[in-house]
């Protein structure tokens, strides 16, 4: 029972086109959605800058309207 089995190579070589034609397509498909999702993910982060920004400057905005004098003063005699 101590004797090594030869024929366990044969069965493994015979394994290996198995396992690469699920498994290349397997690691072909997360390459892909990895970077769907970066680019996703890159878009989505773009679209909350602009909102900052735009919010910033809407607020920036209101702030100096409120924070202006008028130049004529109005008086009644």
């Amino acid at each position: 029972m101590s004797e090594p089995r030869s024929n366990l190579g044969v069965g493994l070589l015979a394994l290996i086109p198995i396992a690469c034609c699920i498994g290349l397509p397997l690691i072909a498909a997360a390459g892909i959605s990895v970077a769907l999702a970066a680019w996703v993910g890159g878009l989505a982060f773009a679209a909350l800058v602009l909102v900052v920004a735009v919010a910033v400057l809407v607020l920036r905005t209101r702030r100096h309207r409120n924070d202006r004098h008028p130049s004529i003063l109005r008086t009644r005699s």
